[in-house]
């Protein structure tokens, strides 16, 4: 027998593309799950005045299950349903309680539009959205999702929740001047206090404070010690921020990584910094995404058994890399739109010695021939 959804948000953004979801997405929905079973318990007492406390078992097992993606780009169709139902002939939308989950349904979708609306939320709802802090919390800039979504007209709705959005929210919850999110930066350690098990990251922005954890001692040390050879660490974590996007401090770290001198996404973390006329006077800005996407298929595809090479840019906004060992040298030039490249290996000694070749870089095969050519003249 088919489940029935209860709500089918949609996801739109690269990483939904292929109508699948991200392991981490999912405690997004976690935290919707509890949100959900809290605005309930406030509807029932809102519509039930001679009650001070919801009734036994009003949300025990009550749990959301995904039965369904959907393309588009992902549509996750979620039925509603109980531990307790399982054991019972009765369907759970025959239950009187399912009601009120369906009004706190519609009550998240009114605080996302009305929040998109330019609207100030209502005093009532100003403890309940502090379950922002969870929910789109591992969105990443250039994705969405619209609680709104009608799964069946494939219309869409104005409840679309970004990070511009949650910002909004969780900043109007109880008037705070702070939020969290997820954060992954570069940064470099001149500082460790063992007494309080803290350590400092030197970042462009200031140094700022972060715990120092059993787990990731190792880690920080060997930076720490590596600090005066300009040695960078990518912290993966949860963040404060304040109403104007600085981080306060660090909360909690995820992961942490010494980082190679020639580390390909620290690199283009500086590259992406760079503005129009970066030098003497001339030189075009980098575009953004088109680095990023780059660096993902460099990642994915460039042999990690081959030496990291140095990234430069071009006057005209594209970039080169290159290798050096001993008297061999390997440059490659990649236009950014279309990462069509050009590889050219000469010899400091040999004027003779010297090869050209091309390849577009936005396939396995294309880096496949970069990675032969690279092992077979460096």
């Amino acid at each position: 027998m088919e489940e029935k959804v209860f709500i089918a948000p949609r996801l739109s953004g690269p990483r939904f593309e292929d109508h699948s979801l991200p392991v981490n997405i999912l405690e997004d929905f976690t935290a919707l799950e509890d949100l959900l079973v809290e605005i309930a318990k406030v509807i029932y007492l809102n519509e039930n005045g001679n009650r001070k406390r919801v009734p036994k078992g009003f949300s025990d097992g009550i749990y959301l299950k995904l039965v369904d993606i959907e393309e588009g780009s992902s549509v996750a169709k979620f039925a509603i349903a109980s531990a307790i139902s399982l054991s019972s002939s009765l369907p759970l939308d025959n239950a009187n309680n399912f009601t009120y989950f369906e009004k706190a349904k519609d009550k998240i979708v009114s605080i996302i539009e009305s929040v998109n609306n330019g609207d100030i939320p209502r005093e009532p709802d100003l403890k309940l959205l502090s379950y922002f802090n969870k929910i789109g919390k591992n969105l990443q800039d250039n994705e969405s999702i619209d609680f709104g979504y009608n799964y069946i007209t494939k219309v869409s709705s104005k409840a679309i929740l970004n990070k511009a959005t949650r910002k909004k929210i969780l900043l109007s919850s109880e008037q705070k001047q702070e939020y969290t999110d997820n954060i992954k930066l570069f940064a470099l350690v001149p500082e460790i206090n063992q007494a309080i098990n803290t350590f400092q990251l030197e970042t462009e922005a200031g140094n700022i404070k972060c715990p120092l954890t059993d787990q990731i001692k190792s880690t920080v040390f060997t930076a720490f010690n590596e600090y005066k050879s300009r040695t960078y660490i990518s912290l993966k974590g949860t963040a404060l921020f304040n109403w104007n996007d600085k981080i306060v401090e660090i909360l909690e770290v995820e992961s942490i990584d010494v980082l190679d001198p020639l580390d390909v996404f620290l690199r283009i973390n500086n590259l992406i910094k760079l503005e129009n006329n970066w030098y003497e006077g001339q030189g075009k800005a980098l575009n953004k995404e088109k680095l990023i996407n780059f660096g993902d298929f460099f990642n994915s595809y460039f042999d990690n058994k081959l030496a990291l090479p140095a990234i430069f840019p071009t006057i005209e906004g594209n970039i080169q890399l290159e290798w050096k060992k001993e008297n061999k040298n390997v440059i490659v030039g990649i236009e950014l739109e279309t990462l069509s490249s050009n590889f050219f290996y000469y010899n400091d000694n040999e004027d003779s010695d010297e090869m050209e070749s091309q390849m577009i870089l936005n396939n396995k095969e294309g880096w496949a021939i970069l990675n032969r050519l690279i092992a077979k003249y460096l």
